[in-house]
């Protein structure tokens, strides 16, 4: 009996509720009084501050005793002669910024207070004069060269302005839209690829989101040679692997090496078949416990090495240009162990490991080939090796951690492929090993566990 009370209660506490809504909703007070047109009291000591592409408009509200202002509602044009915008502030500030004028010349904007009634006050009109506008500061600091099988654009934005970069190229005669990118980073590049290793003609044209437009820039640009360094021959044969992984010198490098499940074959790495849910590589979680490597560990011990480590020969020397990491396909779509900080580091001509006969010779390799603490690493290989970059994964939504909410944006992203460029100074250096140094992963523990769909490198070969 006491239940059923109990819900009786609640019911009847959930009709107050709705009845007691339904009477507010049916009584909202309507501030405006059609009977009351009034012309309200003009703003008074405007003052300008003049913006990048816009303006800051300060002023004085009248006095407002009854409560019956609204706010201010500014009237103008971002060209001259050109369509009429409004953007309202309420009575509650006394500010008004006006965004988007494609350029320097002086324009005029009225101002009016606007009563609960929707009647508006005589204008009051303030000149205003914008700066630079912020594509035009893109469009100063734009530069294009070439790059391995394309164009490759930088420059600064330091208004973090949402903006398009399209590159066109002459075709027959006529410039033709290639592709286009977006950002709004203070700081970017990007490389416009897919062209042969011929003279072309290009135009970067730059706009924003008002579709103002910079001044295009022409170049003509022959494309370096760039094709895809290959996993496989001509025949199909396998040609990369894990440095070492066959007859285990990689646990002498702190290599991260343990293949775990039914997904570990090396090979599905270089097999070109991209974010296949079915067809990825997993060197399992427990890949970097330190008892895996360091003589003597304790076999129950779970302490990772950190930095982790993967390295690859590549059997044939190579200048790399960039390379891409897909990963796995997977439901929530970013959560497999993906590496988001890492550096690449690249040789030709890696030092020999030191004959083990003892723990100690072991140890002795893994302090030059690690920087683990626990045993005195110093990450001293470093010195003989080149680091071809480094490297954070952030989506375009800013995100890099895992999580169920992803942009349209963010997912496309990861679809492509994570594209990172090798350091241009370092694109003259051939190179047959490549290592991997993980500084973290995409989960928030420092698991040096990887998964990846697929991963592809650029350039050519040295020979």
């Amino acid at each position: 009996m006491k239940t059923c009370k109990h819900v009786k209660t609640k019911g009847l506490i959930s009709i107050v509720l709705l009845i007691t809504i339904a009477w507010n909703c049916e009584n909202v007070k309507d501030w405006s009084d059609p009977e009351d047109n009034t012309k309200p009291e003009k703003v008074t000591a405007v003052e300008v501050e003049n913006l990048h592409g816009g303006a800051m408009i300060t002023y004085t509200l009248p006095p407002d005793p009854d409560k019956k202002l609204l706010g201010v509602k500014a009237v103008y044009s971002l060209r001259e002669g050109g369509q009429e915008y409004e953007i309202f502030s309420s009575a509650f500030r006394d500010t008004v910024i006006l965004i988007g004028f494609p350029d320097t010349n002086e324009r005029r904007v009225n101002l009016y207070t606007i009563t609960k009634s929707r009647v508006a006050s005589e204008p009051v009109s303030v000149i205003i004069k914008p700066l630079t506008p912020p594509v035009e500061l893109v469009r100063q600091s734009l530069k294009m060269d070439a790059t391995f099988g394309g164009v490759h654009c930088s420059w600064e934005n330091i208004m973090n302005e949402n903006i398009a970069i399209s590159l066109y190229v002459d075709s027959i005669g006529e410039m033709t839209l290639d592709d286009t990118y977006f950002s709004n980073a203070s700081k970017a590049g990007h490389s416009f690829r897919g062209f042969p290793n011929n003279e072309i003609l290009c135009r970067i044209v730059i706009r924003d989101r008002w579709m103002n437009y910079a001044m295009p820039l022409d170049t003509v640009i022959t494309p370096l040679f760039e094709r895809q360094i290959t996993g496989r021959n001509d025949l199909g044969i396998q040609q990369w692997f894990l440095w070492g992984f066959i007859n285990r010198e990689c646990l002498s490098r702190g290599d991260n090496w343990r293949t775990l499940g039914t997904n570990s074959d090396i090979t599905v790495l270089f097999d070109n078949i991209l974010f296949d849910g079915g067809n990825w590589w997993y060197n399992g979680d427990d890949a970097g416990y330190l008892r895996h490597y360091v003589p003597g560990w304790s076999t129950i011990d779970n302490t990772y090495g950190y930095p982790a480590y993967m390295s690859f020969d590549l059997s044939k020397e190579s200048f790399f240009s960039r390379f891409k990491v897909y990963m796995r396909a997977r439901s929530p779509l970013f959560s497999a162990n993906i590496f988001t900080k890492f550096e690449l580091w690249g040789t030709n001509n890696p030092k020999p490991l030191v004959s083990e006969s003892t723990d100690e010779d072991r140890l002795t390799n893994l302090r030059y080939w690690t920087a683990w603490p626990e045993i005195g690493g110093t990450d001293e290989w470093k010195n003989d090796w080149v680091q071809l970059g480094d490297y954070s994964l952030v989506l375009p939504s800013g995100a890099t951690m895992t999580s169920d909410i992803i942009t349209s944006e963010d997912e496309q992203f990861i679809r492509n492929g994570f594209e990172f460029i090798i350091d241009l100074d370092k694109n003259s250096i051939p190179c047959r090993y490549v290592r991997f140094v993980i500084k973290g992963t995409n989960y928030a523990g420092l698991r040096p566990g990887v998964q990846m769909g697929e991963l592809q490198f650029f350039g050519s070969y040295a020979n």
